[in-house]
This record gives structure tokens, sequence and C-alpha cells, in this order.
């Protein structure tokens, strides 16, 4: 190994021990909402990083720590209720910053990794457009694209957390490079799309090609979306497949679950898109290639009259 890699490598297991320490500091606050036995286990894949993207690798590992160091700043007394201007002024920020959708809503307990923890329930989920030319090409740099992306959003996460803050409310960021939930389950629930059979989040707005953070946060009056409009997604994933039998180290297997329901898994190991910004269960996705609303007219008309169609 080169004083390089060796240094990298240093940098990254001090950084990776100094987050896990900040992250049990928040296990151990006084009503902190913590994971339960349908709680997933996190799967942490070493991501292969060029030495040119080091110094943004470093930055989303500083980005990270703030996350959590920041949360001293929480008010003592965070306010619990936002007025309707408020939160229109929150979102008009955010979309500033080029946020693509916003959505609102209380956190189950199973989206919640296992050992982790959130300091509120109430949450604010973010997704971030992926450029479709960078899904569809093999383009030089895409792995340091990817990096980027996570970056960006990883920033504008902390800058909103701390808006937060500043107007009297608690604020708990959570990166996308390091969740404490799983991502796409939670925008389902906040009523942004739907998770794929791929396990990505599909929205109107961007298809598959989306990063996602959250902020979980005092505020209880969010205005919180329980619409199920975006379930025919996974009645569409079922006869589809498509990244599945376009995945080139099979690292999508369908698995009975105990109730007999069948279900997606990633094989985390052999998934190259962990490693090496692998975008093909992205490129080949119908969503990626077509428009959301003439996707699910053509079928809903294919499939009128089917029973639970939609429910």
């Amino acid at each position: 190994m080169s004083f390089i890699s060796q240094l990298k490598s240093n940098y990254t297991e001090k950084r990776a021990n100094k987050i896990k320490e900040l992250e049990m500091s928040v296990n151990n606050e006084n009503g902190a909402i913590k994971s339960n036995d349908l709680s997933p286990e996190i799967i942490s894949v070493e991501k292969k990083v060029s030495l040119k993207s080091t110094l943004t690798l470093m930055s989303i590992g500083k980005n990270i720590e703030h996350t959590f160091k920041s949360l001293k700043n929480n008010p003592d007394f965070p306010k619990t209720s936002a007025s309707n201007e408020f939160i229109q002024e929150f979102e008009n920020y955010a979309i500033s910053m080029n946020i693509k959708s916003i959505g609102y809503t209380k956190v189950p307990q199973e989206v919640i990794f296992k050992d982790k923890a959130l300091l509120y329930e109430n949450a604010i989920v973010f997704t971030k457009e992926i450029d479709k030319n960078s899904v569809d090409n093999e383009l030089p740099g895409k792995a340091a694209t990817d990096l980027k992306l996570y970056d960006e959003l990883g920033k504008k996460t902390n800058e909103l957390a701390d808006y937060l803050r500043k107007n009297g409310f608690g604020a708990h960021a959570s990166h996308p490079a390091i969740g404490l939930v799983t991502y796409p389950v939670l925008a389902q629930y906040a009523g942004l799309g739907w998770k794929g059979k791929s396990n990505l989040l599909i929205t109107p707005e961007s298809g598959p090609r989306q990063k996602i953070s959250a902020i979980f946060t005092s505020i209880e009056n969010l205005p919180f979306n329980e619409d199920k409009g975006h379930s025919w997604i996974e009645d569409y994933c079922d006869t589809c497949g498509k990244c599945i039998k376009k995945c080139p180290e099979d690292a999508m297997i369908e698995i009975e679950s105990a109730d007999g329901s069948k279900r997606n898994k990633i094989i985390a190991e052999i998934c190259r898109g962990c490693n090496e910004s692998c975008t093909i269960c992205m490129k080949e996705c119908p969503f990626n290639k077509r428009d959301y609303t003439s996707l699910k007219n053509r079928f809903e008309k294919n499939n009128k009259g089917k029973k639970n169609f939609l429910n």
C-alpha cells in the first residue's frame, strides 16, 4: 500500500470511528426515537474512491460529523408548531438550493436502522435529481460525480437544519451518504413516490434518479402526506423486472418472506452500484425512459378491473 493510500485509509478509519461515537451519543439521549424488532440491518459496503475524489470524501465526512455536532445548537425548548407561511418559506428556501421534491411524514420505527436513533419523530424528506445524461451514459468520472451529489445534498441538508434552528425549531439532519433510516421507504411514507423492485425510490419528477436525505424536527404540525397514489408502482414493478434481468452481476434476487410474499433483495457485496457508481438499474428502468403519467395511464388501462388495483 502506497503512502497516499495508507494516509487515506487511516483518515477514513479515524473519521468513521468518530462518527460512530457521535451516533451513539444520540442513542443515549432521553426521548430518542430508536429502532425496533422489525428494523433493517444497515449494510455497509466500502466505496472505491479515486485519489482525485479524496477531497470530496473528506468533505462528506466533515459534513456527516456536522449533522451530529450541530445538535448542540438546538434550542433548549424548541418550538413544536410552525405557521403555514413559515413552511412555505422553508420550502422556497429548499427549492432555491435545487432540492427537487419535499415531503413530510411521521417516522415509523421500522424504517430506522438497527442501533440507530433519531431525536425527533417528524421528518422532512428531500430529493435531489441525478442528471439523466450521467445515468444513461458511461461518462468518465461518474464515480466522482456520484460522490459530489452526496456532498452537495449533505451540505444543503445541514444548511436547512441550521435554518430551522435559527427559527426556534429543533433539527436533526440525516446525511444522504450515511442514513439513519432506509430512505426510499421513508420517502414513500412522505408521499414522494414508491420504492421499486430495485429498492430505488421512483418519483414522478425524476423516476429512479435521485439522492435522498432528511431532517428530523420538533415541528409536529407538518403537512404530513398519507396519500398512496404512487402505490401502483409496486404492481407495475411486479410485471416488469427489468432491473433484475439487466443487472450484470445478478446482484438482485427475489426471496420469499415469512408470510409467503415475495420481495427483492440486493446482494450488496456484489452490487457494483455501491462500489463503482453503476447505474444500470436506473438506466434500464422504464420510469427513466418514459413519462410517469403516460406509464400510469397505460398500466391502468391494461389492468382495468383487476381486484385491488391502485388500492
